[in-house]
């Protein structure tokens, strides 16, 4: 049974990993009730899990037929990156003056995020890098960038690239000390360095996810998250 933190992400999470690792393939019909059933939980955090994975394009919706897997272009995954590397260089550069090279918050975050990787846990790895990522926007002091942001469901895509990179051969250690630059940019407090430390870091991510969808999974390399 999963435990109640957020309850209809972890739900979201678990259905995102099916997705990815062919569990459920294109055309599979997801049925509240039954995956309610399966994780122990009431349907609500599952209608809502899967009204966010349709957000997101993985999940379809069709009169009188339900939830239904939908056919995955990794084109249309990638779109996110660059949407997300303007909003977060513009992000570095507000925070790092505001932040007045107080970056104590996020070394704790970043201690987090080795531990999960350290325990394989991909799960609690992006949730934990999100946070990451939120503490920036957030310092920013911009309301209309902090919603935007929110709005582009960052955790589920960070989840998303993370089990793309279980692909390849780099380890979920060099994910979180690939966040190092960025916090010794801000502990400078100089704008544009963090502005551009923000918008390479997006930058890496999006071409790791890019060469994850050229690789493709292999009998020997399964996709696999921890519970």
């Amino acid at each position: 049974m999963l435990h109640r933190v957020i309850l209809s992400a972890q739900v979201r999470e678990t259905l995102l990993t099916r997705i990815l690792n062919g569990t459920y393939q294109p055309g599979d019909r997801l049925v509240e009730s039954q995956i309610a059933k399966e994780l122990g939980t009431s349907q609500s955090p599952v209608r809502e899990a899967l009204r966010d994975l349709v957000a997101m394009h993985f999940v379809e919706v069709e009169p009188y037929k339900g939830a239904r897997v939908r056919m995955i272009d990794p084109a249309e995954v990638a779109q996110i990156y660059p949407v997300r590397a303007a909003l977060e260089e513009l992000a570095g550069q507000l925070a790092a003056p505001n932040l007045k090279g107080n970056v104590g918050d996020l070394e704790a975050i970043y201690a987090q995020m080795q531990d999960a990787a350290r325990a394989d846990d991909i799960k609690a790895l992006t949730m934990i890098d999100a946070e990451f990522h939120r503490v920036i926007v957030e310092a920013a002091g911009n309301s209309i960038l902090s919603e935007t942001w929110s709005s582009l469901r960052i955790e589920s895509r960070t989840f998303v690239t993370t089990v793309k990179l279980m692909l390849s051969d780099l380890g979920l250690m060099s994910v979180v000390e690939m966040h190092r630059p960025i916090i010794e940019a801000l502990r400078s407090g100089d704008a544009e360095k963090s502005g551009a430390e923000m918008r390479e870091h997006v930058g890496k991510f999006a071409e790791l996810f890019r060469k994850g969808n050229q690789d493709g999974p292999t009998a020997d390399r399964p996709v696999h998250a921890s519970s």
